[in-house]
């Protein structure tokens, strides 16, 4: 009997650490923020010319990946702007993935895989050195989930390549194309736990046609918004006085064209503008219009 009891008292000590084991993978791993947006350029002058002449962005370093060689624009320490080169990119969706760090890579991809979701790629190196898998949200935008290593090409390059002619230091929040959208995201809500920071209209007896979810560990958030457009993906600089803004593009502008400023609805001042191949760029004053 008393061996009994051991072995009963054994499995019990088993099946609890089991439990604890099954709730920590189950821990969603901390997000901290917007990583990189990479999209298809026509040619890399025209990146070049728009993004770093004109924006003031610095070229930081290329590197291989599946689509081609990938160049790299520093917006800060841990935010990128990068793009790879298709001919054709103006007849495609141009915006390749959007990138979140997270600083568990592999547990960010278990978490998900006791949540149900279908993780077909693997952890593994990119070629700028980091530790990547990515995902298709239900929009079909590739969601890639990023581990900066200390190694890597982005890490390494702390502290370098911060113009004082950037136009911005901060990518405010991503603009994600939407199939359909929708309160309480089965994806973004309900997977990932992030919190709706503003709705329009603010009736939720209406359709919405305006989203901002928030990514809970800090502040920078995505935003859907309607018409569906596949290529109405873009990032959103944060500025503090969107008149200078407007002032020195108008200065280094050549070609580019500059739009007018409006008030959004979270009665912010926007600006946007477009590329050569016609990709977005927005930009968002840093205070609510008084």
């Amino acid at each position: 009997m008393a061996v009994c009891r051991r072995i009963s008292l054994f499995l019990a000590l088993v099946f609890e650490a089991s439990g604890l084991i099954i709730a920590q993978v189950a821990e969603r791993p901390a997000i901290w923020g917007i990583a990189k947006m990479t999209f298809l350029v026509s040619d890399f002058a025209i990146a070049r010319e728009y993004y770093s002449r004109f924006l003031g962005f610095d070229e930081a370093f290329t590197y291989p990946t599946p689509l081609g060689e990938v160049i790299s624009f520093k917006v800060n320490d841990r935010q990128f702007l990068e793009f790879v080169v298709d001919k054709q990119a103006r007849e495609k969706k141009r915006l390749v993935s959007v990138s979140f760090e997270t600083e568990n890579a592999s547990a960010m991809r278990k978490y998900l895989i006791t949540k149900g979701f279908n993780v077909q790629d693997n952890v593994h190196l990119d070629g700028a050195g980091n530790e990547i898998f990515k995902i298709d949200d239900p929009s079909g935008n590739h969601i890639e989930f990023i581990e900066f290593k200390n190694e890597g090409l982005h890490r390494k390059s702390k502290g370098q390549f911060l113009s004082d002619k950037r136009i911005s230091v901060r990518i405010h929040h991503a603009g994600l194309y939407a199939e359909k959208i929708m309160d309480n995201d089965p994806f973004y809500a309900q997977l990932f736990g992030f919190k709706e920071m503003l709705r329009y209209p603010e009736d939720k007896n209406v359709p919405a046609i305006m989203l901002y979810l928030q990514i809970p560990e800090c502040v920078e958030n995505i935003e859907h918004y309607s018409p569906n457009d596949t290529n109405d993906s873009h990032p959103c600089f944060l500025v503090e006085d969107m008149q200078e803004t407007i002032y020195t593009l108008k200065e280094r502008k050549i070609n580019e064209t500059l739009g007018n400023p409006g008030i959004g609805k979270g009665k912010r001042w926007i600006l946007n503008l477009r590329n050569a191949d016609n990709t977005r760029v927005e930009f968002t004053e840093a205070h609510c219009v008084k």
